[in-house]
């Protein structure tokens, strides 16, 4: 029973990457490792190919496992380093080489470790879960439990199948450990997992499992209740080593439970059956062993055709722990044939047999002793090794340390000495950078003071030409109208006269517009938008150029006077720039608020000009407007070509 439980729980336990072992394929697949024609692809097709023969204990995969390792380090490829690290782990565990196969289980933890991308989890898990079935062979059962329960831990959090396989892993470790309520638990766990993953072969196998476990303990009424609704899944699944694993658990029932021989031997039939379709020998091996028991116990005619097959199969695979069933069955039925003496040889080839058996399988354990003394000894190296490099690194951090505190100190030195050396120079540079901002105060003082009693004279010179000058003017009018109709002229004269009033009207004219626009008066009374407006609409009504004006956000804005007539003047110059120079037909002003600034765009389609050659030998006009823009803190962006005319943006902070 132990032997059986143990094949049947390998199926589903040994490498968790879906693993597939028929020839056929893996010829196949050994054919595309040649026909890969790039680095990549040929990792993608040895990943491939080993995992359909690396439990087949081939030593013909070890080179394809090493070129798969060089390939995906020669192409920086981590997923294939580590699973190629991994299949090495389950290929040396399955030839006994465990030193090898603990060495590429390390490499494979130390490359994984702290890689939290899910293809590296994923491949922490399958190490944990490898790394414990190794463990698990060496009887280290606490090891194999505690990498079981990390595997177990990332694949349920990855919600992933292979948490079936790992848990399955613990009952096996537990029942070892004769744990029998652990046992269940975990068991019970995979059958679980299973049946949320609504994986039917996973569930089936994993019922099976728990079957051979009652079996094992003669607890056959339940063994017989889970292999019925196994047996559902089996059916349903149609999967010939599915078939194999139920009929020979359900012929032990059969055989132990219901005492129904004929109907065992039918069951055993059934499982030799499929395990020849499947074609692996060992479980033909346990099928005819079963069978062959059976039999004998109940004098079934066909045990000696079952023997006979069973004695060709292990002779001709060289099966030796599988010798002393046959010689014991040999040495039974010669005695129920009455031949003793051929009985009584047997018996001593039993004996024989079963004593060196016994003996490989003590040197076995000592070997998976030694094996697992060296490993604990390699473990223990590494760690003193490590804690030697510690203590190590610890002098040379304190040597370094000292070094540091000397090196810093005179650093520092330097540290201060150029420090002072740069406040020094510093302190000079502000001081120098002081008197320019001084300089620049007073300039701007005296620049605003200039402008400032510039304005002052325009506003008076505007109000005695509008108070004074303009009420003589218009007082002569007046007058000159009325003695208009008390005088007789001729029609020469009056015509004279006409032109003199027309004169004179203009004269009026002109003086108001001089007027206007030294002060102009909708800017005091009415603001700067206002005052924009008048002035473009006059340009406007000469005719000289068609000027349009557009103001946004400005309601509820509150400008200075004074800010708003420096506005004024440059917008003024601008346009007056336009007129004189550019030979435009057309002009855009823009005046709107955006970010907490005032913008000022003025644009024209006329003939544009050399900017560089306005900022260095700009005339008055360009003088006034850059040191208004100055003066109020404003910045300006000028722009010009012959093509596209001119486009001023000027902004200020409000």
């Amino acid at each position: 029973m132990k032997l059986r439980y143990l094949i049947t729980s390998i199926l589903l336990w040994s490498f968790s990457l879906n693993v597939i072992a028929q020839k056929d394929v893996a010829d196949s697949l050994k054919q595309a490792v040649d026909l890969a024609k790039t680095d990549s692809l040929k990792v993608e097709a040895l990943y491939e190919y080993m995992k359909s023969v690396v439990n087949d204990n081939t030593s013909g995969m070890e080179p394809y496992l090493k070129e798969m390792i060089r390939l995906s380090k020669k192409i920086n490829f981590k997923w294939g380093i580590t699973t190629g690290y991994i299949l090495g782990l389950v290929y040396y565990k399955n030839v006994a080489k465990f030193e090898n196969a603990f060495l590429y289980a390390d490499s494979a933890e130390a490359l994984i470790k702290n890689d939290t991308t899910r293809d590296m989890r994923l491949n922490n898990g399958h190490l944990y879960n490898n790394r414990g079935n190794l463990y698990y062979r060496l009887g280290d059962y606490e090891k194999a439990a505690s990498d079981f329960l990390a595997g177990e831990k990332i694949f349920r959090e990855l919600d992933n199948k292979s948490v079936v396989i790992v848990t399955n892993g613990l009952s096996l470790c537990y029942q070892a450990l004769n744990m029998p309520d652990k046992a269940l638990e975990y068991s019970s766990q995979a059958i679980q997992y299973a049946r949320n993953f609504d994986d039917k072969r996973l569930l089936a196998t994993q019922l099976m499992n728990r079957a051979n476990y009652y079996e094992d303990i003669d607890n056959y009424p339940l063994a017989d209740s889970i292999l019925k609704e196994a047996w559902k899944l089996v059916k349903d699944l149609n999967n010939d080593k599915s078939f194999y694993v139920y009929y020979l658990n359900a012929a032990d029932v059969e055989e132990f439970y219901y005492k129904n021989p004929k109907k065992a031997i039918e069951l055993y039939k059934k499982a030799l059956h499929y395990a020849e379709i499947v074609g692996e020998v060992n479980l033909q091996v346990t099928a005819l062993t079963s069978l062959a028991g059976c039999q004998k116990d109940n004098g079934d005619k066909g045990f000696i055709t079952t023997l006979t097959s069973l004695h060709r199969i292990v002779e001709e695979n060289n099966m030796i722990p599988r010798w002393p069933d046959v010689y014991e069955f040999y040495a039974g039925w010669y005695a129920q044939q009455g031949d003793y003496k051929k009985a009584y040889e047997y018996h001593q080839l039993f004996k024989d047999a079963a004593d060196k058996l016994s003996s490989d399988n003590v040197k076995n354990k000592i070997s998976m002793l030694e094996t697992r003394f060296r490993v604990d000894k390699m473990d223990r190296e590494i760690v003193a090794l490590r804690d030697e490099k510690k203590i190590q690194q610890l002098q040379i951090q304190n040597k370094n340390t000292i070094n540091y505190f000397l090196g810093g100190g005179l650093l520092g030195l330097i540290v201060i000495v150029i420090l002072g050396y740069r406040n020094y120079h510093q302190k000079q540079k502000l001081q120098k950078q002081r008197i320019s901002e001084l300089e620049t105060e007073q300039r701007l003082s005296a620049a605003q003071a200039v402008l400032k009693g510039e304005e002052q004279e325009r506003a008076r010179l505007a109000k005695d030409l509008h108070d004074g000058l303009s009420g003589m003017l218009s007082g002569i009018k007046y007058s000159l109208q009325d003695m208009k109709g008390n005088l007789i002229m001729t029609a020469e004269n009056r015509q004279a006269f006409e032109r003199s009033m027309d004169m004179l009207d203009s004269s009026i004219q002109e003086m108001r517009r001089v007027a206007h626009n030294m002060m102009p008066e909708a800017l005091v009374r009415y603001g700067l938008d206002a005052a924009l407006k008048d002035y473009v609409a006059e340009i406007n009504k000469a005719g000289l150029v068609k000027i349009i004006y557009q103001s946004m956000g400005l309601e509820g804005k509150e400008i200075e006077r004074s800010t708003a007539l420096a506005i004024y003047r440059i917008v003024q110059e601008l346009l007056n720039n336009v007129i004189k120079h550019a030979q435009a037909s057309e002009a855009l002003v823009q005046l709107f608020t955006e970010n907490g600034k005032l913008v000022v765009n003025v644009e024209d389609n006329g003939k544009g000009f050399d900017t560089k050659l306005s900022e260095e030998k700009g005339g008055m006009g360009w003088r006034n407007i850059r040191s208004r823009v100055e003066l109020l803190n404003g910045k300006i962006d000028l722009q010009s070509s012959d093509q596209s005319g001119t486009a001023i943006n000027i902004e200020f902070d409000l």
